[in-house]
């Protein structure tokens, strides 16, 4: 909670910013850090907070590099200072971690992380004994994706995958970590057999999980924190790709996915992959499969991994569709013959190119 350098004190006040600058960048990566957002803060003060392990920012808080006051003076622009650095801004660029109602919840936020995470980098996060039987059945994932599967719209039915996250872990229990960006990726901490560990999921409920720029910096950052402070991370995929289109490539999507891999492939503590549903071209080989350095990958009964998803048949048939299409334009056959032979097609595609089989046999 600071309004910045004390004026009065010269050039002597922004050394103090710059030791503790210093000082917090030293135990990065050693000590994990959680800083709260009581107030206004402007200037050095909006660093801080964000070189900690993790920022909970309150309702009716500001912090940015400069206040509203100085925008209307440089820019001309009327602003207020929760549309210039509230959690509402904040929160959707990976800036604020979580955001609260007030200071007493930041606390308990604080207390709830606390129990994820180890003391330093030299310790494992803390075990605690649960009741919930490590071999617990999972029946609500087998009707969630029984049902999902068996819709119209089949393998592009949303599915909520937060819901298979709490269903894996103890009592259905786990923290979401910065749930308000980029919600086609979940990350979170949570316990299986009382041991924390670490998820990174795609989210089909949202964007059809598709990883974009937001999600990919979201995802690098979590995966970060998890191999520094020796969390296992299991991965969760179901996407069909990164988010295609002029904007993402503007901003930097490349750059963005490129962090996530490298994230991906630095990852040291114990990492799984569960293919849940599609895992297609890119996103699929940037996700922890086994060359970028997975311990343990499983492929449910419902994968389809491949390098294209449905499209592909196209590429791979080319020869087949152009004739099948000739003979229709000739009218050799019917319309509905062609139909009928684009879709034999698209089934032999799926049996053999993108089954969960078929990816096994090729490692």
């Amino acid at each position: 909670d600071s309004a910045g350098a004390y004026v009065p004190a010269g050039v002597g006040g922004l050394d103090g910013y710059a030791e503790a600058f210093t000082a917090l960048r030293k135990i990065s990566g050693v000590v994990p850090s959680i800083m709260c957002m009581f107030g206004f803060n402007a200037g050095g003060g909006s660093y801080l907070p964000r070189q900690g392990s993790f920022l909970i920012q309150p309702n009716d808080t500001f912090f940015g590099l400069t206040g509203p006051g100085v925008v209307k003076s440089v820019l001309g622009e009327d602003v207020t200072a929760d549309e210039l650095g509230g959690p509402g801004v904040h929160s959707q660029t990976g800036v604020t971690d979580f955001v609260v109602e007030d200071e007493v919840a930041a606390l308990k936020k604080v207390k709830e992380l606390l129990n994820y995470i180890p003391d330093n980098n030299s310790q494992l996060a803390p075990v605690q004994e649960t009741s919930d039987p490590i071999d617990r059945k999972t029946w609500d994932i087998e009707i969630l994706l029984k049902k999902a599967f068996n819709s119209p719209s089949g393998f592009n039915t949303p599915v909520d995958v937060s819901i298979i996250i709490q269903q894996l872990c103890d009592h259905g229990d786990f923290l979401e970590i910065q749930p308000d960006r980029a919600r086609n990726t979940i990350v979170a901490l949570g316990r299986m057999g009382g041991n924390v560990v670490g998820f990174v999921a795609n989210n089909s409920a949202v964007g059809s999980g598709q990883i974009d720029i937001d999600a990919a910096y979201k995802n690098a950052r979590f995966i970060r924190f998890c191999n520094l402070y020796n969390i296992p991370v299991i991965f969760m995929e179901d996407t069909t790709g990164f988010r295609p289109g002029k904007d993402q490539e503007a901003g930097g999507i490349v750059q963005a996915g490129r962090a996530m891999l490298d994230a991906i492939i630095d990852l040291r503590t114990p990492r799984f992959l569960l293919i849940l549903r599609n895992a297609y071209g890119g996103a699929y080989a940037s996700y922890n499969n086994y060359p970028t350095g997975a311990d343990l990958v499983i492929a449910l009964p419902s994968t389809r991994a491949a390098v294209m998803g449905p499209a592909g048949i196209e590429f791979v048939y080319k020869k087949e569709l152009r004739e099948i299409r000739g003979l229709v334009k000739a009218k050799k056959e019917t319309a509905q013959w062609g139909v009928d032979q684009e879709a034999l097609l698209a089934k032999r595609y799926e049996e053999e190119l993108m089954n969960p089989n078929e990816a096994l046999s090729l490692g």
